[in-house]
């Protein structure tokens, strides 16, 4: 005899309870009493036959079994909530989807285009959130996520959007101290009123760029010298003000081109071996906004080429 499945509600007891760490503030979340929460949890482990939480020093958390099973219940929860409120708010004509995207890349590529999709899909909602560091599909509301990925992820769908090539720019006034001269050749000499500025996203991409550029296969000691940053848009702001040189993809200096506040120091792109990319579990597989998405962001890709990301 199948084994009946559990009530939403027994499982949103479960969820709330184990995310919450105790009834009390399950209780309050889902306006329910304190009771009904814990007897749907004592409920739920009698059928399943194995106990899912436990009281630890006031606190409720999860044991090895509760986190195998949220494991697969919250993702479900979430999509189960999602689908709902679509359905509800707009009739099956469109949707919303929750996107994620590196914040450089969402206020530099994204965003400025982003008009285009909303137009030629006005009921479809599109919610932006930023991250640091691998995005969990499975413990969060993200539907796909626009990833910089050097090779493909394990579990996820991924549609190439752009290549991350990157070339050295500097403040005008830094910039005046080699004019004329070679940047590879300036950069192979080290001198000391050079500072190099790095990006903690990509490692190693000034040798990179280096070898790339002259064909130098040592990689200098003075190449690690030099602050770090998080955000590439946090190594933009720093060499416009004059800090040092940073490598930077072209679709982030336009502006800065067009202002005179950054001057390129060579012509040569530097491929880092990176690429951003639409990725998505496969429970978001089917979403028709997601497909809407994936196929207006094609278009855009398509249109301006992977080689020319300028407006």
């Amino acid at each position: 005899m199948p084994l009946r499945l559990p009530s939403t509600i027994a499982l949103q007891c479960l969820e709330a309870s184990e995310r919450l760490g105790s009834f009390t503030r399950a209780a309050k979340a889902l306006n329910l009493t304190q009771g009904a929460i814990s007897r749907q949890v004592i409920g739920l482990e009698q059928r399943l036959g194995a106990q899912l939480l436990e009281r630890r020093r006031e606190s409720l958390v999860a044991t090895p079994a509760g986190q195998a099973y949220l494991a697969e219940v919250r993702p479900l929860l979430l999509r189960l909530e999602r689908a709902t409120t679509d359905i509800a708010l707009h009739q099956g004509r469109g949707g919303r989807l929750q996107l994620s995207a590196p914040s450089s890349f969402c206020n530099y590529w994204l965003a400025p285009r982003l008009s285009g999709f909303v137009n030629a899909h006005p009921h479809i909602t599109l919610d932006l959130s930023t991250y640091l560091g691998p995005v969990d599909f499975t413990a969060s509301r993200i539907d796909a996520a626009i990833m910089v990925v050097g090779a493909p992820v394990p579990g996820l769908h991924a549609i190439p959007v752009l290549d991350l090539t990157v070339r050295p720019y500097a403040s005008p006034g830094l910039a005046a101290r080699w004019s004329g001269d070679d940047f590879a050749t300036v950069l192979r000499q080290a001198p000391p009123e050079l500072t190099l500025i790095h990006n903690s996203s990509l490692p190693g991409a000034w040798a990179l760029w280096l070898r790339q550029a002259a064909g130098a296969d040592e990689v200098l000691p003075e190449l690690h010298a030099g602050p770090s940053y998080d955000l590439l848009s946090m190594s933009l702001h720093a060499a416009i003000a004059g800090i040092g040189v940073a490598l930077l993809p072209a679709f982030m200096v336009r502006a800065a081109l067009d202002a005179g506040q950054l001057v390129a120091l060579s012509a040569i792109e530097s491929a880092t071996g990176r690429s951003y990319q639409l990725c998505y579990p496969e429970h978001s597989a089917g979403l028709p906004a997601l497909a809407q998405f994936s196929e207006w962001l094609l278009e855009v890709r398509n249109g301006v080429g992977l080689a020319n990301t300028g407006l």
